[in-house]
């Protein structure tokens, strides 16, 4: 555009020039005395061509205008790399505006649930952490529990046992050489995040742990199983607080288990068969036929399913609900279980032991949101009080099968003894 109008005021300056050339009268070196006739003959002479010029003047100057006028309303495809050249003004990008991604239901509710178990512990609510503890999803992770776990159990967090005994008296205690069996068969227990390098100090920590409650209630008495139970709690929320909560449910929850005999554990094992009667009498009927028993039970119960279950996140989101409840809860749990598995059950051979390596093998696919749930129904609907004395009666009507069993085993193996006695007796005799 610049160009075009630099172009017409050249032309416009040439064409001036010219009619100044054809307007001069004279040359301006000549003198002023010309006659008057002289200078009126030369003006009628240019006239005429002068005339004419200015019209020629004239219509290139509107030609001009028409075609810069023209040319301004047109966009100009020109581009110069001259410093008076424009420089085109590029058209900003548009870019697509990122949708905000819309937080999913499960989402809401964890952020949700972590608040309000975070509110619980600002205020101190042990029934409100409880509930949440109890409620889907349970406490959400390991570094929730460290802090609930212990307010559960009713455990003061600046607490700090000093008692700690020492190496001499860990390792001379008469339960030390089974716990360290035991805790170096637990390898399995340990999380695949857990290194080689680090599970001998755990161990270590682990066995330390056990013998240290040992010492501080020498009435109790370890199990095969009790390690299961102990390093769950070392692994959330490690050695020290671990040991005061396992301190505490050693002498409640775990009390039964800690026996001098098995006895006590057998009969809340009972509980089990008056809960199949009231809620799936046909699948009483076809235990009770097979003489099942409750043995498929009790590694469930005495390790609160930590043995038996291979992931770490469904064993600690157990414990996270059986924390919250009655001692007896494993209980039901185990009873849901079996009646989730009927189906399985009532398909399988009425004989003990097939039923027995049906239900030892706890599937990898179980429902433990459900089951908790249904756990939780049984007991409120079918209390322990409800059904104690039907569940003694079982463990009396066990305590003499198992009498008979003996018995019977007794005469099958030394009837041939005595009969051989009894002959040799009357061919001397004779």
């Amino acid at each position: 555009t610049k160009l075009i109008l630099l172009d017409s005021l050249l032309q416009e300056k040439k064409l001036m020039a010219d009619l100044s050339g054809q307007l001069s009268f004279s040359d301006p070196s000549e003198n002023e005395s010309h006659s008057d006739d002289r200078l009126e003959k030369r003006c009628t002479e240019a006239k005429p061509s002068c005339d004419t010029n200015l019209k020629l003047g004239e219509e290139r100057m509107n030609r001009r205008r028409l075609t810069r006028s023209s040319a301004s309303s047109v966009p100009s495809t020109y581009s110069s790399t001259d410093s008076d050249s424009e420089v085109a003004v590029k058209k900003p990008i548009r870019r697509r505006r990122r949708r905000k991604r819309t937080a999913s239901k499960e989402e809401t509710s964890l952020v949700r649930k972590s608040a309000e178990i975070e509110s619980a512990l600002v205020t101190g609510d042990k029934d409100r952490l409880a509930q949440l503890a109890v409620s889907p999803m349970g406490l959400l992770s390991d570094e929730i529990r460290v802090r609930v776990w212990p307010r559960l159990m009713g455990i003061d967090l600046l607490e700090t046992d000093l008692n700690i005994p020492t190496d001499d008296e860990v390792k001379h205690h008469k339960e030390y050489n089974q716990v360290v069996l035991d805790v170096n068969r637990s390898l399995k227990r340990f999380p695949p995040g857990i290194g080689e390098s680090e599970r001998p100090a755990l161990q270590e920590q682990l066995t330390r742990l056990i013998i240290r409650v040992m010492i501080a209630h020498p009435n109790l008495h370890y199990y095969q199983g009790y390690h299961d139970v102990a390093i769950t709690f070392l692994l959330v929320v490690g050695e020290e607080l671990g040991f005061q909560i396992v301190e505490r449910l050693s002498i409640s929850h775990l009390r039964e288990f800690m026996a001098p005999t098995m006895a006590p554990t057998a009969k809340l094992l009972q509980y089990m068969y008056p809960v199949f009667r009231r809620r799936n009498p046909q699948l009483f009927k076809h235990l009770e036929k097979a003489e099942l028993g409750t043995i498929f039970a009790l590694p469930w119960l005495i390790t609160w399913f930590g043995h038996v279950l291979p992931d770490y996140g469904d064993v600690v989101r157990l414990y996270d609900f059986f924390l919250a409840q009655p001692p007896m809860m494993p209980v039901y749990l185990a009873a849901a279980i079996v009646l989730h598995r009927e189906e399985e059950i009532l398909s399988t051979e009425c004989e003990m032991s097939s039923i027995h390596g049906l239900l030892s093998q706890i599937p990898q696919d179980l429902p433990f949101e459900k089951l908790l749930v249904d756990s939780q129904l049984l007991y409120e609907q079918i209390p322990p009080h409800s059904i104690k004395d039907e569940a003694e009666k079982g463990d009396s009507a066990l305590e003499n099968v198992s009498l008979l069993q003996s018995l019977s085993k007794y005469l099958l193996y030394g009837a041939p003894v005595v009969l051989g006695i009894l002959v040799l007796r009357i061919y001397y005799h004779s």
